[in-house]
């Protein structure tokens, strides 16, 4: 018997197994967003609980490496709209080849990048645009607790990844019966079913975090996002970096848009 457990916020994942798999959401935007950067070419990504620890590491990459200087970028937001003084904000769609590819990317938001570092274990990110190569990636593992974990916005739940978390668990029950379910995880998987008819892009735009988005003018970001299965990769964090898992990586130039 293995166990998959959801979590509909970070706080309520606080004793989460090191040897199990951790799975990490912020449909939008920074699961979503992270892994159309690495998609797109970029080495790696940092990701960082606060904008002064990013600025911090950026300081310290650029004094080891002061050649390299122009191949460090900042991405991120607070309150959704982009960081004074960062190269980028979070939009999926500004994470081209043109502006990331071969770039370290130090990476900060509000809810998704604590998120992604309150996981254990193997720490997987998961988004609409990857959801079947990340439930691949997961059985594959043969960890015996898989935790997925939602970043929430601002201490709160939110339905966009609840409802990415409730299609992982459906898909993952529906192709193995040895699953054992906590209580948000069979939650999540009847609020994604009673959902599934519905249009993704407009169940996305209802949501708390697609609402947001549209009255700061970023509906775009939200059909980036409701872009389901479009990508192959599944991006690991291990060690304090994000990359893309190389079993999963695609050996040829591929475009985002």
């Amino acid at each position: 018997m293995r166990y998959l457990n959801a979590f509909a916020l970070p706080e309520l994942a606080s004793d989460l197994p090191p040897t199990g798999v951790s799975v990490a959401i912020d449909v939008l935007r920074a699961t979503t967003t992270i892994t159309t950067a690495l998609r797109s070419g970029a080495e790696r990504v940092l990701p960082f609980e606060t904008v002064e620890e990013a600025l911090v590491a950026k300081r310290g990459l650029v004094e080891r490496r002061p050649d390299d200087a122009d191949k460090i970028v900042l991405g991120g937001e607070r309150g959704g709209l982009p960081i004074e003084g960062f190269d980028f904000g979070n939009s999926p769609d500004l994470y081209t080849p043109e502006n990331v590819e071969g770039k370290t990317l130090l990476f900060t938001t509000t809810n998704g990048t604590k998120a992604i570092l309150s996981c254990r274990g193997i720490v997987l990110l998961a988004a609409f645009v990857n959801a079947e190569a990340v439930v691949r990636r997961i059985l594959s593992e043969s960890a015996e607790t898989i935790s997925i974990v939602c970043a929430g916005t601002n201490g709160g739940f939110t339905e966009e990844d609840l409802l990415l978390a409730g299609l992982l668990v459906d898909r993952l029950t529906r192709r193995s019966s040895e699953f054992a379910l906590n209580v948000q995880a069979e939650v999540a998987r009847e609020f994604w079913r009673e959902r599934a008819a519905t249009p993704l892009v407009e169940a996305l735009k209802a949501s708390t975090g697609g609402q947001n988005l549209r009255k700061i003018g970023l509906t775009k970001d939200i059909y980036d996002a409701a872009n389901l299965d479009a990508f192959e990769e599944v991006a690991e964090f291990r060690v304090g970096e994000i990359k893309l898992d190389s079993r999963f990586k695609r050996q040829t130039n591929v475009q985002t848009h």
